[in-house]
């Protein structure tokens, strides 16, 4: 419990830092960061096994995306009809 509490502690700490700082420097700090983060994200993917649910998770998205894609265009076609018609009264 304490751990938990201390890390706490210390990530409101960093974020006040980091708010303190000047618009560009935390623009340059943020974008570091992000970079490790992500660098350090593409290492533990990279030692996963093909088998792994990251990893699996990971190649559904695409797919995913694609078929969130092709519903939308599919429900705007009919909206589109109904804006085209004429209102009756």
């Amino acid at each position: 419990m304490k751990t938990v509490v201390s890390i706490g502690v210390a990530l409101a700490g960093s974020l006040i830092a980091l708010r303190c700082l000047p618009p560009g420097l935390r623009e340059r700090v943020t974008c570091s960061v992000k970079r490790r983060v992500s660098g350090s994200f593409e290492h533990m993917m990279a030692g996963l096994l093909e088998s792994s649910r990251p990893k699996l998770i990971m190649s559904v998205l695409p797919k995913l995306q694609v078929q969130n894609d092709q519903i939308i265009s599919e429900l705007q076609e009919p909206n589109e009809h109904v804006r085209e018609q004429p209102l009756l009264h």
